[in-house]
């Protein structure tokens, strides 16, 4: 089987996804890294079965009942539901937002999850990390290759963003553990290990610099 990791945006993003594919196994199955948006909004058009972490499950859940009118919208941001950004880029991909169907998955676990694919396995692992409470990473042993979703980013609804010591260095726990060569971020080019570390490490020396490195809860 094909595993597809994340939905996209939209059911148009997915449709542009799909057309990529070109003549490449169709997917048989869905895996979640996060709830944001920029992930999931596209699963509404997919038709096939989804898996996430019980978080990911619980958020999508709760956006499931959102009312998609601009008031309720522009009142997520105030209470800090949402946040600016994704506000604004919502509105940007939907002329109108009352068309978003927030779809939970159908397949939810708790810590960790193996799917034996044939051949390969992802293995999808809920991690600690200060982007968001449910991220997971989908790990392939086989071919050394880890995707990351967006787990090693800010918390953008923290303001100032910035990183949580505790968290980000849990993280990098994790990390080293792997026995990867290559990492799928959620919004970069693939990138060696070295690369990641490298690029971690510059994330924290800088975070610690200008102030946005701060103690967990």
């Amino acid at each position: 089987m094909s595993l597809q990791i994340d939905a996209g945006n939209s059911p148009a993003h997915l449709a542009a996804f799909r057309d990529s594919l070109g003549s490449l196994l169709a997917p048989g199955m869905v895996a979640i890294t996060h709830s944001h948006w920029d992930h999931t909004y596209g699963l509404c058009a997919a038709d096939i079965p989804a898996v996430c972490c019980e978080n990911t499950q619980r958020h999508l859940q709760a956006m499931s009942r959102w009312h998609w009118d601009l008031p309720a919208m522009e009142q997520r941001v105030v209470s800090g539901e949402d946040i600016l950004f994704c506000h604004e880029h919502i509105l940007a991909e939907y002329p109108d937002p009352q068309a978003i169907r927030v779809r939970p998955c159908d397949v939810v676990f708790s810590g960790s999850l193996t799917l034996d694919l044939g051949g390969v396995h992802a293995e999808l692992m809920h991690l600690e990390n200060s982007h968001a409470d449910d991220c997971t990473v989908v790990y392939i042993p086989e071919e050394r290759v880890l995707y990351l979703g967006d787990i090693t980013y800010e918390d953008l609804h923290h303001k100032p963003e910035c990183y949580h010591r505790r968290r980000f260095e849990a993280l990098l726990a994790e990390l080293r553990l792997l026995d990867f060569d290559v990492v799928v971020p959620g919004h970069q080019p693939p990138l060696s290990r070295e690369e990641l570390m490298a690029d971690l490490s510059a994330a924290l020396s800088e975070a610690q610099q200008d102030g946005t490195l701060i103690l967990d809860d």
